[in-house]
């Protein structure tokens, strides 16, 4: 079976009816994807530099036929990252902002919009928290 994508990994843990039905679909859809998607938006210690979201062309393409998927676009999340050694020196924030219109035009629209919410750190998910997530995947978040 083909992973889900990220946001119907979402779509199917807000349909749940109880706390484990949430579970259950967190730890069924278990990828590196998801639990990168995960540790983006809710571990302490990763911090965006990006302020504003850029204007990119939203493109609506069926499901599968985009240009990216999220994982490449999570292989480059780095860039926007504050202090992260990785982020070549002299990058300025133009090119971030050129970086991020491709990664998001790239992106399947959902997709876009779930690299935009760990940017922001907020996924919009109803019932995700990180003692959930800490739950499914222990050790995955810093304990609070």
């Amino acid at each position: 079976m083909a992973n889900k994508n990220i946001y119907e990994v979402f779509d199917e843990f807000k349909k749940a009816k109880s706390k484990a039905d949430r579970l259950a679909a967190l730890k069924r859809n278990d990828t590196k994807a998801l639990r990168d998607v995960l540790m983006g938006a809710f571990h302490p210690s990763i911090q965006f530099t990006v302020d504003k979201i850029p204007d990119f062309k939203r493109v609506k393409m069926p499901a599968g036929m985009s240009y990216d998927h999220m994982s490449g676009a999570l292989s480059r999340i780095y860039l926007f990252m504050k202090d992260n050694p990785r982020v070549p020196e002299g990058l300025t924030e133009k090119r971030k902002n050129e970086i991020l219109i491709q990664i998001l035009e790239a992106l399947e629209e959902e997709e876009a919009d779930v690299f935009i919410s760990i940017l922001k750190k907020d996924l919009k998910v109803p019932y995700l928290t990180p003692a959930l997530i800490d739950e499914a995947f222990p050790g995955l978040l810093p304990q609070s």
